[in-house]
């Protein structure tokens, strides 16, 4: 029975990772993302485009995400006098903000806007609304402080079910922190260059079944592989239980991370 427990779920991953038939269709990825950290309630963004006389506002799409608010503007809501690459020069475009207490515009070069969209898709603006100023890019410490967050709650996780299987020995912890603190890590830095900063926003469901599943089942059988010989405080079939069931913790998740925790 213990000898035929691995060969068993390798044939159970392999089924998994069988091809099936799916459709999907994602929305149009933003033209204009900006992050505002902490926002206030009744924060509203708007891009103001102003041309001969015309002057057309376009709303957008806000969501939040813990600690950060997520406002995409979308090239199918832009006037039609807007065309991308070809649009008119003398176009001005300006960011509006407005709070239950202020309003202010910021002048808005359009070359933001004249940027491929699979271009712009990784690319964030950031509004700080103290200073008033709208930055390009992120600040450096936010990948850092979330793959840290993603990788300590699976760590977490996961320990509390190593303990539950009676794992108590220095050398297996050790061994735990040192293989599933590197796995951990390579799956969230695979997302994050894969999936793209705010890609969780409108391909959550696609980044969890396409990316992450079939990343985690590859963590399955990597951690098969180095427990089964290595964890040696108890029998072989415990370990492989052990990891199976970890795996299954981390992937609830993971999936429930990619939904409610920024990328």
């Amino acid at each position: 029975m213990k000898k035929k427990a691995i060969p068993l779920v390798l044939a159970f991953v392999f089924c998994l990772l069988l091809p099936l038939p799916a459709r999907a269709n994602a929305a149009e990825p933003p033209q204009l993302s900006v992050v505002v950290l902490n926002p206030p309630q009744g924060l509203e963004l708007s891009l103001v485009f102003s041309w001969e006389g015309q002057e057309e506002p376009v709303p957008a799409e806000a969501t939040r995400l813990a600690w950060e608010g997520y406002y995409l503007f979308r090239p199918f809501n832009f006037p039609g006098f807007w065309e991308g690459s070809s649009s008119p020069q003398d176009m001005a475009v300006a960011l509006l903000v407005e709070t239950p207490e202020e309003s202010f515009t910021l002048p808005l070069d359009t070359q933001f806007l004249n940027q491929d969209t699979g271009a712009y898709y990784n690319n964030l603006c950031v509004l700080d609304l103290q200073s008033r100023a709208l930055t390009a890019g992120q600040p450096w410490w936010r990948q850092p402080l979330l793959v840290f967050l993603r990788v300590a709650l699976t760590l977490l996780l996961e320990g509390i079910v190593f303990f539950l299987f009676g794992y108590r020995q220095k050398r297996s912890w050790i061994l735990f922190f040192l293989v599933n603190g590197l796995t951990q890590l390579f799956v969230n830095l695979l997302l994050l260059n894969f999936v793209g900063a705010l890609g969780n926003l409108y391909s959550a469901k696609l980044a969890f079944w396409f990316l992450y599943l079939p990343m985690e089942i590859l963590v399955i059988l990597l951690e098969l592989f180095l427990f089964c010989p290595m964890l040696k405080e108890k029998k072989r079939w415990n370990a492989v239980l052990y990891t199976i069931a970890a795996n299954l913790c981390s992937w609830l998740l993971g999936g429930a991370l990619l939904a409610y925790l920024p990328i």
